[in-house]
């Protein structure tokens, strides 16, 4: 049920959980949307909720070259260890990784574990199973890996090339110039699909790609540092660079974050 308040009632009752209020009854957008998709007693809040449409589970480029990712064993390392490893890093070897590496980080990311009920179940929790992260690489020095963008694909966990060339200088510049990226053999980049979540949740879908993203983020922290591998989650980046170099279309799936990864610097 969506539930509709006069604007003098939303906004005493969004002062009431103590913002708005130094701002009298106006609202900052993000007072807003996390107010337009909040829950109450009586359903949504939203005026006029927005509901996605139906997208493919498993985003897929036809006729790109595909290469499969077969990891050896695991390394043996305790959550416990990994966690208390787990650390940001913003410079980097001039070393390459190996693509068994970058297989290892890709499954732990968001890999299939098992099946449940119908459905392919992940590494990282998903609300209704409908998994609007896509995962994208960046490969600039990645040992029997030609350079270029790929797109993970879970379905068969393999990586099909988007784009060739060493697009370094490009991530560097679309991150605002900061020092962790651009210099790493290897960029990790989530994008949310934001219409696999709005079909089934309206706009309180948006939350649920940004929590996915989160628990995807640390599953690629504790594997790098379960690898030895170094790595920094990146929230501040030029949107329209990013988007543009991923080719999509951000008001239908957009980048959320970035992580270099790579050899920690001595």
């Amino acid at each position: 049920m969506n539930m509709k308040l006069p604007a003098i009632l939303l906004a005493a009752s969004i002062a009431g959980f103590g913002i708005g209020h130094a701002q009298g009854d106006s609202l900052s957008i993000s007072q807003r949307f996390h107010h337009e998709t909040s829950y109450g007693d009586e359903g949504s809040k939203a005026e006029t909720p927005h509901w996605g449409k139906e997208v493919p589970l498993y985003k897929s480029y036809e006729g790109a070259k595909k290469i499969k990712l077969e990891p050896l064993a695991g390394t043996g390392v305790t959550l416990e260890k990994a966690l208390d490893e787990r650390k940001s890093t913003r410079s980097f070897a001039e070393k390459h990784v190996s693509l068994d590496l970058v297989a290892r980080v890709l499954l732990a990311a968001d890999g299939i574990t098992h099946s449940s009920r119908g459905y392919q179940m992940r590494t990282a929790p998903s609300g209704g199973a409908l998994y609007p992260i896509d995962i994208y690489i960046a490969a600039a020095d990645v040992e029997s890996l030609e350079d270029g963008l790929y797109h993970f694909h879970v379905a068969d966990s393999s990586l099909d090339l988007v784009k060739e060339g060493d697009f370094s200088s490009q991530l560097h510049k679309a991150s605002n110039g900061q020092a962790a990226v651009g210099f790493s053999p290897l960029t990790v980049i989530l994008a949310a699909r934001w219409d696999r979540s709005t079909v089934k949740y309206s706009d309180r879908g948006y939350r649920y790609c940004y929590i996915e993203a989160g628990c995807i983020s640390q599953n690629i922290s504790l594997q790098c540092a379960a690898l030895g591998l170094g790595t920094v989650v990146v929230g501040a980046f030029n949107d329209d660079r990013l988007n543009e170099f991923l080719g999509v279309d951000p008001k239908q799936e957009a980048a959320i974050l970035m992580m270099p990864i790579g050899w920690p610097s001595q």
